[in-house]
């Protein structure tokens, strides 16, 4: 009888928080619902916004990359909508984020870069400028070493590009195993996700502060849904093995480049990554900004457009 008690609570709370799950994905998903449309490529799904002004379009079109643990409202709130004032901008929620789908393997950023070439294609991109975020800097990165000859410029903010000390968090080192990932990703993360994530934003721009309502704004919630959260985690587990690979091939790339950092990134060291990038790409320019964080896009919008800007007028 005892057991039986022991088996019921057990199911009732299971049952419990995997509706939970539902309904915290569901709120998500009416939160921050899909702003753009649905390119397939590969047999896969990628979700894209195009924008462009209602006037003459200047200069080539600009790609805009989001970096780990959100989607492509961040790089739309940031910077997409401004620069969509005179110019076509395409923002994709990489693939398996947001509302993109990914194969299995999906975390390979030859992969992400291949698909995000491919779904271009459809929607007639010709040699845009590709400015790419954080983690979104590596697949940036990617996209040029096999692109580069279809390409204006690379535009690149805090990316992450160079081996690093430590690991991962224990989330996400928890969700690529084979039994405790799926409960982590089902019963742990839409409650514990939620309760840190504040937190999490305040120290990815400090010292600078956080736009009002960003976490709303960008739907930061949806990373908390079991399927965005798993993908998101395979892009952080397995990144460092990559470029380091990657790396040795940075030599490689001969279009024009800039890159970007805050001086007191905390979570992507200037040094480690933007220091030595630059040091690798012949003709790159480097901007270390004073006293301010990762979330430079955020923080110093009008200096990354005048980049922009500058690299757009001398495209070819």
């Amino acid at each position: 009888m005892k057991s039986k008690f022991v088996l019921l609570l057990v199911a009732s709370v299971v049952g419990l928080f995997y509706s939970l799950s539902v309904i915290f994905s569901f709120i998500a998903e009416r939160n921050a619902p899909p702003l753009g449309r649905f390119v397939e490529v590969e047999g896969q799904r990628l979700h894209v916004v195009d924008l462009s002004p209602e006037g003459e379009v200047e200069g080539p079109p600009l790609v805009l990359l989001h970096g780990a643990s959100v989607n492509l409202r961040d790089m739309k709130l940031a910077l997409g909508d401004r620069l969509a004032e005179r110019r076509r901008v395409i923002l994709i929620d990489r693939p398996g984020r947001g509302y993109s789908t990914r194969p299995e393997n999906g975390h390979r950023l030859q992969i992400q870069a291949r698909l995000i070439h491919a779904a271009l294609g459809e929607l007639a991109v010709e040699r845009p400028i590709v400015v790419a975020q954080s983690l979104g800097g590596a697949v940036g990165l990617a996209y040029t070493l096999e692109f580069q000859d279809e390409m204006s410029g690379l535009v690149l903010l805090a990316p992450v590009s160079h081996e690093w000390p430590g690991g991962v968090a224990w989330y996400n080192a928890a969700s690529s195993r084979p039994i405790l990932g799926p409960l982590v990703r089902r019963f742990i993360i839409p409650l514990y996700g939620q309760l840190v994530a504040p937190n999490g934003v305040e120290e990815s721009f400090a010292p600078d502060a956080p736009p009002a309502n960003y976490y709303e704004e960008t739907g930061l919630s949806l990373l908390f849904r079991p399927k965005d959260f798993k993908a998101n985690a395979a892009d952080i587990a397995n990144l460092k093995p990559q470029v380091i690979e990657m790396s040795r091939r940075y030599g490689e790339i001969r279009i024009p480049t800039a890159i970007l950092t805050g001086s007191h990134d905390t979570t992507v060291s200037p040094t480690i990554h933007s220091w030595m990038l630059a040091r690798q790409i012949d003709g790159a320019s480097l901007e270390v900004i004073p006293n301010t964080g990762h979330a430079l896009h955020h923080s110093h919008s009008e200096t990354i457009i005048a980049i922009i800007d500058e690299m757009a007028k001398n495209a070819h």
